[in-house]
C-alpha cells in the first residue's frame, strides 16, 4: 500500500512539474556533453603511445582508445542535437534524446569496464557514471530504477566475460551493485529536490500572480469609481492638476465640463435606485463615447459628472458639451421592460496658460455656470 502510494504521488508530481525537467536536463547536456568528449579525446591521445610498443599486447589498448574515440564522437553529437531541440523542450523527441544521451553513455562505460578487467580490476569509470548521472540528469524514480538496474545487469555481464579470477569478479559486481544502488538513491533525492522546488516556484508564481491582480483591483478600486469606472474625485483631482501644470507650460487651454443630471431623484423616487444607477452607467457609457482619448471623464458623486478637455478652447469645448447633452436626452437608459430618459445640465469654464487658473477655480466658475444652466430651465450648456 506504501508503495503504490508512493508510485501514485510521484506520477502526480511528475504531471504538475510539466516540462521543467526536460528544460534543465536539456541545459545540462549541453554542458556536459561537450566536457565529456574533450575528457574522452585527452583519454584517446594518451593510449596513443603505447599502442606501438611492440613488447607487450596492445589489444586492450585498442579496445580502449575505440571506447573513447566513441564516447568522444557520441558525445559530440548528442550535444550538437541538445543544442538544436533547445527551443523544443515539449516535444517527446527531447526527452526521449535525453534518455538516449545517459543510455549511450552509460553502455560505452560498461564497454571500458569490461576492457579494464584485462590488465586491471578497476571500474571506477562504472562507479562515477552511476554518481554522475544521478546528480546531473533528473529522473523519476521509477525511470532512474529501470535504467540503473538494465545497467547494473549489462555490467554484471559484461565484466563476467572478462576478469577471469573469482574472488576479483565477485568483488567488482558487489562494488558496482552498490555504485548503481548509490547512484539510484542519490538520483530520487535530487527529484524530490527538484519536484518540490519546482511546485513551491509553482505555487510562488500562483500567488504573486493573485497577488499582483489583487493589487491591480484595489488600485483600480482606489482610483476608479466602483459604479461607472470613471475616475473617481480624487483621482480626477490629481491627473487635473498635472494636466493644467503642463498646459501652463506648453501654453496651451484648458477647459472642464461639469455636467448634473436632472431631476435624478424623480428616477430614484419612481423606478428604484437599481434604476439610478442603471442610469449613471448608462450616461458614464455615453461620456466616455463621445471624449478624446486625451481627454478625462470622472464622476464627482451623486448625479454629477465632470470632463477635463485639454488643449481645448471654450469655444470648441461648449461644441462638444452640446454633442453630449444631444446624445444624453436622445439615449434613453433600458431598465428591465423600462425606457428612462433623462437630460443634463452642463456648467462650462475654461483657462488659458496666461491666466494660470487653479483647479478649484476652475470648478467654482464651472460650478457658477451649471447653478445659471438650471435656473435657465435645465437641459443645457452655460
Amino acid at each position: 500500500m506504501d508503495w503504490r502510494q508512493a508510485l501514485q504521488r510521484w506520477r502526480d508530481e511528475r504531471s504538475r512539474v510539466g516540462d521543467e525537467d526536460v528544460v534543465a536536463n536539456l541545459q545540462r547536456v549541453r554542458f556536459l556533453c561537450p566536457l565529456i568528449a574533450a575528457i574522452n579525446l585527452i583519454g584517446a591521445i594518451a593510449l596513443v603511445p603505447g599502442l606501438f610498443n611492440a613488447t607487450q599486447d596492445a589489444s586492450w589498448r585498442w579496445a580502449l582508445l575505440a571506447a573513447h574515440l566513441a564516447m568522444a564522437s557520441v558525445m559530440g553529437l548528442f550535444a550538437f542535437f541538445a543544442f538544436r531541440l533547445r527551443h523544443a523542450y515539449r516535444a517527446t523527441i527531447t526527452r526521449w534524446l535525453i534518455w538516449a544521451c545517459v543510455a549511450c553513455g552509460t553502455g560505452i562505460v560498461i564497454f571500458m569496464a569490461a576492457v579494464d578487467q584485462w590488465v586491471t580490476p578497476n571500474i571506477t569509470a562504472y562507479v562515477l557514471t552511476c554518481v554522475v548521472a544521478g546528480v546531473a540528469i533528473y529522473m523519476t524514480p521509477p525511470a532512474s530504477a529501470v535504467l540503473y538496474g538494465c545497467s547494473y545487469l549489462a555490467f554484471f555481464m559484461a565484466i563476467g566475460l572478462t576478469q577471469v579470477q573469482p574472488e576479483q569478479l565477485l568483488s567488482n559486481r558487489l562494488n558496482g551493485f552498490i555504485a548503481a544502488a548509490v547512484g539510484w538513491a542519490i538520483s530520487v533525492l535530487l527529484w524530490r529536490n527538484f519536484t518540490t522546488i519546482t511546485l513551491q516556484q509553482a505555487q510562488l508564481f500562483q500567488a504573486n500572480a493573485q497577488l499582483q491582480t489583487k493589487q491591480r483591483d484595489l488600485e483600480r478600486l482606489t482610483r476608479l469609481d466602483g459604479l461607472t469606472g470613471l475616475y473617481n474625485r480624487n483621482t480626477f483631482v490629481e491627473l487635473t492638476l498635472r494636466e493644467l501644470s503642463r498646459a501652463q507650460r506648453q501654453g496651451s487651454a484648458t477647459t472642464i465640463l461639469l455636467l448634473d443630471l436632472d431631476h435624478f431623484k424623480r428616477v430614484n423616487d419612481t423606478w428604484g435606485h437599481p434604476a439610478g444607477d442603471a442610469v449613471l452607467k448608462n450616461v458614464a457609457v455615453l461620456l466616455g463615447s463621445s471624449i478624446r482619448a486625451t481627454d478625462l471623464a470622472g464622476r464627482l458623486g451623486g448625479e454629477e459628472f465632470i470632463i477635463l478637455l485639454p488643449n481645448t478652447s471654450e469655444v470648441a469645448a461648449r461644441k462638444l458639451a452640446e454633442k453630449v447633452r444631444t446624445k444624453i436626452e436622445a439615449t434613453p437608459t433600458l431598465f428591465d421592460t423600462t425606457s428612462i430618459r433623462c437630460t443634463v445640465s452642463i456648467g462650462l469654464a475654461g483657462t488659458t496658460a496666461l491666466e494660470k487658473l487653479s483647479f478649484d477655480t476652475l470648478y467654482n466658475n464651472a460650478d457658477k455656470a451649471l447653478y445659471l444652466a438650471k435656473q435657465h430651465g435645465r437641459n443645457r450648456v452655460e
